[in-house]
């Protein structure tokens, strides 16, 4: 239960929406029928992002980091084949740039998620936490809304949605 939550942390500090320019049109799509946010896919948090601050690079490199949003459950994900130098704090191996044609994840089950007319909500130690999404461009600005569960921090995230291809791989 402790890993779980420090998953949630993690992917509560690091994702939620969007991909490069030239896939702007599949963004963050409403499903027509529903009126209901496309958030389905794999995201990641920008890597030169902090808690209220933008990323200054247009979130071109993305953190490690991620999570993956399928029929209704999310899942916490982590690049594992990164040899990229130019990560935050030169940490090597803790970041790939956005363009990246593919990586190499390790994946994990965090619980489940549903997207709402202006965002998404995660159910998460049986209370709902509820999060808008702000298009900024190449990248989403995602922020709690009403009342927070006790495991959610008051931060705003940066994300975006990776376009590459994905395989799930062994650490």
């Amino acid at each position: 239960m402790v890993r779980k939550a420090r998953i949630l942390w993690i992917l509560l500090a690091v994702y939620i929406v969007a991909p490069p320019v030239s896939a702007r049109e599949t963004l963050v799509a409403t499903n027509a029928n529903a009126g209901l946010m496309d958030i389905e896919g794999n995201w990641f948090s920008c890597e030169f992002a902090h808690s209220q601050i933008p990323p200054d690079d247009d979130c071109k490199m993305f953190d490690d980091d991620g999570f993956d949003v399928s029929q209704g459950e999310i899942f916490h994900i982590k690049a594992i084949n990164s040899r990229e130098t130019q990560c935050r704090h030169k940490r090597a191996g803790q970041c790939f740039k956005r363009t990246s044609e593919g990586i190499v994840i390790s994946r994990d089950s965090v619980g489940t998620i549903r997207p709402t007319t202006s965002g998404f909500a995660i159910k998460y130690w049986g209370c709902t936490q509820e999060y808008t999404m702000s298009d900024r461009g190449n990248f989403f600005e995602v922020a709690p809304t009403g009342r927070r569960c006790m495991w959610t921090r008051e931060k705003r995230y940066f994300v975006a949605r990776y376009q590459g291809k994905i395989q799930v791989g062994d650490e």
